[in-house]
């Protein structure tokens, strides 16, 4: 049993760790890369990155609250018939929803931003 609790401790400190880099970076960089964008679309991939940090932290959060023995009965994952209780399928879906959210925030921040078009001028055939 104590090598599980201490895998939990080391992932929740590795994914803390990386997305608390992550979200430095991509804060201190975001006016430099995309400050000619209006604020949405400035801000959008760290906003993104944000809320995906959070929903894959709620699993990790949920095993070390487990293992210190806080919340048993509320926090288990398993019912006796082997099916998801809701605090299992809340940490199975927020990271799925996470990871897929990070993906997206990624991409979106990595690709060039370009010029600050309306929809109209984007949409319009070239000259």
């Amino acid at each position: 049993m104590g090598s599980r609790k201490l895998a939990h401790t080391l992932m929740f400190a590795f994914n803390l760790a990386a997305f608390s880099s992550l979200l430095t970076f991509v804060a201190v960089k975001t006016p430099g890369k995309r400050g000619h964008l209006a604020f949405a679309r400035r801000w959008g991939p760290f906003f993104g990155l944000v809320w995906a940090a959070s929903l894959i932290m709620v699993d990790l959060t949920r095993h070390i609250c487990l293992d210190a023995g806080m919340f048993l009965e509320q926090l288990h994952m398993f019912n006796p018939d082997m099916s998801l209780t809701l605090a299992g399928r809340l940490g199975m879906y927020s990271t799925w929803v996470g990871n897929i959210l990070l993906m997206v925030s990624l991409v979106w921040y990595v690709l060039p931003a370009g010029p600050d078009r309306s929809r109209d001028a984007f949409l319009a055939p070239p000259l």
